[in-house]
């Protein structure tokens, strides 16, 4: 059975926009360790429609940056079709750039390969 990785991007969006989690966290009504929760996570977390509109209307109305963040933009497709991509992904000789650094997918890779 071929597994895909979505990676969730939160941190890196939060980053970007240069919005701190004790803001994230008052917009949505929830903690700072719920938001802290949510930006350490290594693949995306199940969470609903209307709380991806709710992190991307908080990010757009706190950020700093002209550029407005979707629901796209929190997530990355990862297709692991085989082993050898699995491989190489552990390996960090995949083709996207963050694989080659990112520990998390590397360590995720090899649990599909063992899998």
């Amino acid at each position: 059975m071929t597994k895909n990785l979505i990676r969730w991007k939160l941190s890196e969006i939060m980053a970007r926009h240069r919005i701190k989690g004790k803001d994230l966290a008052n917009y949505l009504g929830i903690s700072a360790n719920s938001v802290s929760a949510l930006k350490r996570a290594e693949i995306m977390p199940e969470i609903g429609g209307e709380r991806w509109e709710q992190i991307c209307e908080a990010i757009n109305e706190l950020s700093t940056r002209d550029e407005e963040c979707t629901p796209f933009d929190l997530i990355e497709y990862i297709p692991v079709k085989s082993k050898a991509n699995v491989k190489s992904i552990e390996e960090g000789t995949a083709e996207s750039s963050f694989l080659s650094s990112d520990d998390s997918i590397k360590k995720k890779a090899r649990s599909l390969r063992t899998a």
